[in-house]
């Protein structure tokens, strides 16, 4: 009688539960924002700014970079659609030009992604001081593996930390907005070879 009665309790926690389980979201198509980088294994540290345009598949980033005791700027201008990429060199005017034959990476994780949990930033003890957050784990290729941390809100990054045959590192994003405000960012600066 008593398992009778708890049957129907256990289901619909169950279901509850199942209903809250987010899936793997879409992130906003064009964002800009700031970012830093953690490489634990040599304790290297990067950050600067960065703009994603995934309708025209290309990402600007502007970072410092820190190496071995010396620091400098570091221009990196992917374009996808036109495989090409570019880095340029602001403190000594150089660019160097590669070819560019990956994937565009939209979304930014792969919809093979699985909930590794639910978590907050601040407190739930106060109202509205609290952001929801997902953590996701996503296989790599190459036997490497990633969790993602994404807003449950919009699905912004967050966090997002890789392993693989070089050992751990991480991506940190914040202070981000939707929309690219300067699109000439995307435009290789002058002392860069020539698109075609």
């Amino acid at each position: 009688m008593k398992l009778s009665a708890a049957l129907p309790v256990c289901l619909l926690l169950a279901l509850s539960w199942a209903q809250e389980v987010p899936t793997p979201c879409t992130p906003p198509e064009l964002m800009e924002g700031q970012l830093s980088t953690f490489y634990p294994r040599s304790l290297l540290g990067d950050y600067g700014a960065f703009s994603y345009d995934a309708k025209n598949e290309r990402i600007y980033i502007n970072m410092v970079m820190n190496r071995e005791g010396r620091r400098w700027q570091q221009v990196d201008l992917l374009l996808f659609q036109k495989e090409v990429g570019f880095q340029f060199f602001p403190g000594n005017g150089t660019c160097v030009k590669f070819p560019l034959h990956t994937p565009f990476p939209w979304p930014l994780f792969p919809k093979n992604g699985t909930i590794f949990g639910k978590l907050y930033l601040g407190t739930t003890s106060i109202p509205n001081a609290a952001l929801q957050l997902n953590s996701w784990a996503v296989p790599q290729e190459e036997a490497g593996f990633s969790v993602m941390t994404t807003t449950d809100r919009g699905c912004l990054p967050q966090w997002w930390a890789m392993y693989d045959k070089e050992g751990w590192f991480s991506y940190s994003f914040f202070n981000l907005t939707l929309g690219i405000i300067d699109p000439s960012v995307f435009t290789p600066p002058p002392e860069c070879p020539e698109l075609l």
